[in-house]
């Protein structure tokens, strides 16, 4: 623990030192990367666990679907009678990965739930959990084989309880208002209930997609909630078992459509809880999205460095916002964050991180003695160089491709820089 704050405290000290760079730079390149650095800024340094409230009939997976996303046992799960209880929000942390989820109590239960509740109403639960914390997104769970039964109930605890977050949320924006992703669960039920999702059966998909737009339609009747939906219902089916050392069993693996879900919470949250929530889902899908907007940012501020009239003062920031973002890219993959690990990466490619790395940045920025043009090839090279250290990591960290493999990737990117 104490190395990574360490090493949270050297991507902090990164990032303050870029703003004695940003008063040597032209006006409009300053302006630019100042947004470049503010984005960096809101994803590292401000970043938490995402907050996420799932809210639905008992019996409507609820407890399930958060297990789907994070491929494990985060919560229990009650298969005949109410489990969850007060609706509180629990910080779930495993594999150095965290979410705070707010599990609510079934609407319209049939019975007291198996946890304890001090309050009288599920709303009553809800509200108090909602003062403490708002959520970042708001997952509404309709039971696909029930989403034309007693629906009108369901809808009025999602459009209760959206109230009571955005009233939370007080005096914001539209887009940073919180929004509803509705989810059609355990769609693998719907006929021919024998026959998997994944094989693309036309009659159980044609039952699925009536299902999806049975849902959509009752949210476009209530115009309060369909404002504030950021997506149409996705079906799911959130059904996977463990083997006894807790990592997913393959060959027990029945999920269809979480990769998609995860995808659309994570273009639905705000950006200090994305880069948790990408480490939490560990779908690759959103960890390349993520970690290629990263290698850009960084891109972007390296280059707008380079491009300043210094010519060695930017050495060691650029060297070290390199280093910094290999290891944002290690901790998108699921692995600590680490400095050590990002130097053993870069080691790996053949970079020597201590003197001849800062020879090699040495020559480069020579190239500045050259007025106006020489900065501009200064700035496109530290540009370029900071997108192939970048790509050669999300191939190494997500791609899981071999060393050998991503050094090749590497000298080949490098070449393309030197032709240019």
């Amino acid at each position: 623990m104490a190395d990574e704050q360490d090493d949270q405290s050297y991507m902090n000290r990164v990032l303050k030192q870029l703003s004695g760079v940003l008063d040597e730079l032209p006006k409009p390149v300053r302006n630019r990367v100042k947004k470049e650095i503010e984005e960096l800024h809101g994803l590292l340094h401000e970043r938490r666990s995402p907050r996420v409230m799932v809210l639905g009939r008992r019996g409507a997976g609820k407890s399930q679907l958060i297990n789907a996303i994070a491929s494990a046992k985060l919560r229990p799960v009650g298969h005949v009678t109410a489990q969850t209880g007060a609706a509180k929000w629990e910080t779930l942390q495993f594999g150095g990965r965290s979410v705070e989820v707010l599990d609510t109590r079934g609407v319209q239960e049939g019975s007291q739930p198996t946890e304890e509740d001090p309050n009288v109403t599920v709303e009553e639960s809800l509200r108090a959990a909602i003062s403490d914390h708002c959520p970042d997104v708001i997952l509404f769970c309709v039971q696909a084989r029930q989403v034309d039964s007693a629906i009108n109930a369901d809808l009025d605890f999602a459009e209760m309880s959206l109230r009571a977050a955005l009233d939370e949320q007080g005096d914001v924006s539209e887009e940073a208002r919180v929004k509803i992703i509705p989810v059609l669960t355990q769609c693998d039920q719907m006929e021919p209930s024998d026959v998997r999702l994944d094989e693309d059966d036309p009659e159980k998909m044609q039952h699925v997609n009536e299902a999806v737009e049975v849902f959509n339609r009752h949210l476009r009747g209530r115009e309060f909630l369909w404002k504030h939906v950021a997506s149409g219902a996705i079906p799911v089916c959130a059904s996977f078992y463990l083997f006894p050392d807790e990592r997913v069993n393959p060959k027990r693996d029945y999920r269809w459509g979480i990769e998609r879900l995860a995808v659309q919470i994570a273009e639905t949250i705000p950006s200090e809880a994305l880069l948790e929530f990408t480490r939490l889902a560990q779908f690759r899908q959103i960890q390349e999205k993520l970690a290629k907007r990263v290698v850009l940012l960084f891109a972007g501020i390296c280059g707008a460095t380079g491009f300043s009239p210094m010519p060695v003062a930017d050495m060691p920031i650029i060297t070290s916002l390199q280093i910094m973002m290999v290891v944002v890219i290690a901790y998108i993959s699921g692995r600590e964050m680490s400095l050590d690990t990002a130097r053993d990466f870069l080691a790996g490619l053949g970079i020597n991180v201590g003197a001849g790395f800062v020879l090699r940045e040495a020559a480069r920025a020579l190239v500045k003695i050259i007025p106006v043009a020489g900065n501009v090839i200064s700035g496109t090279i530290a540009s370029g160089a900071t997108k192939v250290i970048g790509n050669a990591a999300i191939s190494y960290y997500i791609g899981h491709k071999s060393m050998s493999d991503v050094q090749k990737k590497f000298k080949r990117g490098l070449r393309e820089i030197e032709a240019t």
